[in-house]
């Protein structure tokens, strides 16, 4: 409905858009920006319809979100964030509750508290957690009447009708806890002036709002590698760096307003005006410089910090153990502090140790608090990369077709920066008779072998265990021949993948071993792969290939039309059958490389985190390597470095094949089931699988960017519209979902097989190299504790001297 006599607040808003308008400014609504790519390639949803922006230069200003405030019950219907009351008092005259308590800190609760009232709604109190004003805040009083005296007047007259309406405002207050079964019935605070427990008292409302504060979305500017800096005020926040005109320190690139840095409106006017001036002199107009908009800008960033000096509220509490933290994952708080606990420092690693920050808002709602949980204090640095897209979009707008490929091969790449430094572990011995490289899956599944069979052994890492391939990874557990390893020039024997086939069911079996000794399931469910074909040349294909795996032992059957429909029904009707292998499935590499890592441990594993390898020397009949964490003597190698273990290899001499490629992954919201089997199709690059939470996994080979300075992975965004494409040609029902996440990692390459067992003339260094790393984990690493331990042979096939 259209508001017959708008605030002055809106009046101005509409204003402004009038002013853009008549100058010729564009305006598309009904627009999600859903990933930034570079500087010039902005990937955006225009009412419905994909769009790719390419502009000389960007400005970005999306604005800031609350901060939801993590307490015992704060996921109780009935408990909301101010701004979404607020959001329903304004647009809709709606209130989900008669009687209606306002919590946190800052003016927009008492200016809500007030709108409220002028709706016939019942105020039980406002709580506000700073001090109440007295003689000492004075001086922050008359800098904001000096600098912005309406505005000064408007929050004097918000308290005034409070004191009117004889609705209390609890100064100096905070909610401890929130009570009810069903829905939110009563909330619990304290004073400061009381001693808690015994201080506390309670309150009894229909409704609670709180709003402790908001954070910039800085989603677009960190994945455009903005520098950033971390807030540390209220519950703390991520800010963007940039000058005063909004310049940031990537060329083009502007950040302004709330979505940048907390400031205010008036903050946020000033400063879009100069950025707007600026990027016009850029341009090669003559925009002059205005340093009466700079004198604005000064008063209003003097307002806001007397402002927020009056309403300085002390920093927040322990949050308690079984309070939910991400609520998305429902990841507790007291979970996140137990593998603090366990030795994880990091957010990106207590992420994948847990799934905080994977659910829908990415993290937007909980990283922060997060961030506070971890042993050091927060930095820009700490937090997770961001991925794309930065809000859930519609995947049928994105599927574009795009041809077939070769993914680039990466020589030597470069190791990730380490970006959270890990303390050093002083205590740590720094020898040991087996000294594992690489806490990827191998490595850890090496590692658990090792010291299972009572072998002293360490493993070093460049980073916390498991937090590269291991953990990018879809998890899928493969079996079958796949497209790019079964073509024209493949021998009768099979090469090297069909060398490779026998392991994959033996490699399952022990995952599920593990999964027995780990005392939960790894998500592990093995119902059958299906290898699609949608033409006579396909069903040619994998007849062919059917045969070559009948060859190499393993069991798979070409089915027709028909029986792919019983076996997966909602597959599209396209297809005109398909090889099955029973084998196949997949697994949670999240929780699986977890188990592996704490199985490891368990049996007397050390790890050392943090450790990059800088040299490894012959120190008599034993090994000396130097590391960033100090040497470390031991009497045997193991190189489990996956993409990296060429670059180990090197430095022992040995020349090894091993490069790696930049695969990407993506993830739909939760579904009704839509596929139990793990689905590839012939000719195609495409895996396809369902989680048991419901998303879908689409991955398949499609290949991401790669920077050599530090190391980083990205997606592209033609490779995220080809795979949508060809998975929605295989599940039609893609074309309903929403994508909420994609992520990259570098994947090992060899020649479809392992490079396993000791290097010739390199006696006590030994290699665990794979291209499947984490099908084959737990075998590669079982054969490798054989061979170290027991001198078992290892079949020549998988052994290095097959490249002679």
């Amino acid at each position: 409905h259209a508001d017959p006599a708008p605030d002055a607040q809106f009046r101005e808003g509409a204003a402004l858009r009038a002013r853009a308008e008549r100058a010729g400014a564009r305006i598309e609504t009904g627009a999600t920006v859903w990933g930034a790519f570079g500087a010039a390639e902005i990937a955006a949803i225009v009412r419905g319809t994909a769009v790719t922006f390419r502009p000389r230069r960007l400005i970005l200003a999306p604005g800031a979100h609350e901060r939801p405030v993590p307490l015992p019950g704060w996921t109780l219907p009935g408990v909301m964030t101010t701004g979404a009351l607020q959001t329903l008092a304004r647009a809709q005259r709606v209130s989900p509750g008669r009687r209606v308590l306002i919590a946190g800190n800052g003016p927009l609760n008492l200016q809500l508290a007030c709108e409220l009232l002028a709706g016939g709604v019942e105020i039980v109190a406002v709580i506000e957690a700073a001090p109440r004003p007295g003689a000492a805040s004075l001086g922050h009083a008359w800098a904001m009447l000096r600098t912005a005296p309406a505005i000064a007047r408007q929050g004097l007259g918000y308290l005034a009708t409070l004191r009117r309406a004889g609705v209390p405002v609890l100064w100096n207050s905070q909610i401890t806890a929130l009570e009810g079964d069903t829905c939110f019935v009563a909330a619990r605070f304290a004073t400061a002036r009381f001693a808690a427990p015994s201080g506390e008292r309670r309150l009894e409302a229909e409704l609670v709002a709180i709003n402790l504060g908001f954070q910039p979305e800085t989603g677009l500017a960190r994945a455009l590698d903005v520098p950033h800096r971390y807030v540390a005020s209220g519950l703390g926040h991520l800010a963007t760096i940039a000058d005063d005109d909004g310049r940031t320190a990537v060329d083009g690139v502007f950040a302004i307003g709330d979505g940048a840095s907390l400031g205010g409106a008036r903050v946020a006017l000033a400063r879009g005006r100069l950025a707007g001036l600026a990027a016009a002199r850029d341009l090669g107009h003559a925009a002059p410089q205005e340093p009466a908009t700079s004198a604005t800008l000064a008063r209003a960033r003097t307002f806001q910090d007397a402002l927020w000096s009056l309403f300085a509220a002390p920093p927040p509490g322990p949050i308690a153990d079984a309070t939910i933290v991400c609520r998305c994952e429902e990841v507790t708080a007291g979970r996140l502090r137990a593998e603090i606990a366990a030795g994880l420092v990091s957010l990106p690693a207590l992420k994948k140790a847990t799934r905080a920050g994977m659910g829908r808002c990415q993290g937007r709602f909980c990283a922060a608090t997060i961030a506070r949980l971890c042993p050091d204090a927060p930095t820009a640095d700490a937090f997770a990369a961001p991925r794309v897209p930065v809000k859930p979009v519609p995947a049928a707008a994105l599927m574009f077709e795009a041809p077939e490929f070769k993914a680039p091969l990466l020589e030597r790449p470069t190791p990730p920066a380490r970006r959270v430094a890990i303390p050093d572990l002083a205590a740590t011995p720094r020898q040991t008779d087996i000294l594992v490289i690489g806490g990827g899956a191998v490595g850890l599944s090496t590692a658990y072998y090792l010291a299972r069979d009572g072998a002293d052994v360490m493993v070093a890492d460049r980073d916390e265990a498991g937090l590269a391939a291991s953990t990018a990874n879809a998890g899928s557990l493969h079996v079958q021949l796949l497209s790019y390893d079964f073509t024209d020039a493949t021998p009768a024997d099979g090469g090297p993948a069909g060398h490779t086939l026998p392991l994959s069911p033996r490699s399952i079996a022990l995952w599920k071993e593990i999964a027995a000794e780990a005392g939960e399931s790894l998500g592990i469910a093995t119902p059958g792969g299906l290898m699609l074909a949608d033409s006579e040349r396909g069903l040619a294909w994998l007849r062919a290939k059917a045969a070559m795996e009948a060859r190499c032992g393993v069991e798979t059957h070409v089915i027709g039309a028909n029986e792919l429909r019983t076996l997966a029904p909602h597959l599209s009707e396209n297809m005109l059958g398909a090889v099955f292998c029973p084998a196949e499935g997949r697994i949670d590499p999240l929780r699986g490389t977890m188990a592996l890592r704490r199985l490891a441990v368990s049996h007397g594993a050390r790890l050392l985190p943090g450790a990059e390898i800088v040299a490894i020397e012959r120190d008599g009949t034993a090994w000396r390597v130097q590391t960033t964490k100090g040497p470390i003597t031991a009497a045997k190698i193991v190189n489990c470095a996956g993409p990296w273990g060429g670059r180990i290899g090197a430095m022992v001499g040995l020349d090894l094949p091993v490069t790696g490629t930049v695969q990407q992954v993506i993830v739909t919201e939760p579904a009704p089931r839509l596929v139990e089997h793990l689905v590839a199709y012939a000719h195609r690059h495409l895996s396809l699988k369902q989680q048991n939470t419901g998303g879908l996994l689409i991955g398949g080979g499609w290949f991401g960017s790669f920077d050599p300075i530090d190391g980083r992975t990205r997606n592209l965004r033609r490779n995220i519209e080809g795979n949508l494409w060809v998975a929605a040609q295989v599940l039609p029902a893609l074309r309903g979902l929403s994508i909420i996440r994609s992520w990259t990692g570098i994947n090992t390459d060899i020649d479809r097989a392992p490079l396993l067992g000791e290097a010739p003339g390199l006696p006590g260094f030994f290699n665990a190299l794979t291209a499947n790393g984490y099908t084959l984990g737990p075998v590669c690493g079982r054969i490798t504790a054989d061979a170290v331990l027991r001198g078992e042979a290892v079949d020549a096939r998988y052994q290095v001297g097959r490249f002679k």
